[in-house]
């Protein structure tokens, strides 16, 4: 194997990581929100726009290629905060972008900035 062949296959093995990373981030962002919205007389009013934009980045991203080989496992925590999803949408958003920057497909590439976009408006939707 040559170096240039050790340097795709690190740079591969990263990208995959901060996609299945982010992709359960916002699958659990996802799910926080719209048990929010259910528990609160109002909560559909108050959470509809963030759980629309966490639907749509995770939505996004797993439209990217390069996950449909490597299927993510997943992390459930129960009482996570507004703030605390705050700064997974954050985390999330830069994540995506620092993947588009990794993809060698234009099709992950796409994948990933539509849904780093949809994780700056859930971010947004959060403030």
């Amino acid at each position: 194997m040559t170096h240039e062949d050790q340097h795709q296959d690190v740079r591969h093995n990263w990208f995959t990581e901060i996609l299945t990373t982010a992709l359960n981030d916002l699958a659990h962002a996802e799910r926080v929100i719209t048990s929010y919205a259910a528990q609160q007389p109002d909560g559909f009013i108050a959470w509809g726009m963030a759980e629309g934009e966490a639907v749509q980045a995770h939505q996004a991203l797993r439209q990217a290629p390069a996950l449909h080989a490597a299927p993510p496992t997943d992390h459930t925590e129960a009482n996570a905060t507004a703030d605390t999803l705050f700064n997974l949408a954050t985390k999330a958003a830069q994540s995506l972008v620092r993947a588009a920057e990794l993809a060698a497909d234009p099709d992950d590439k796409m994948a990933c900035l539509q849904a780093a976009l949809h994780a700056g408006r859930l971010r947004d939707a959060l403030r």
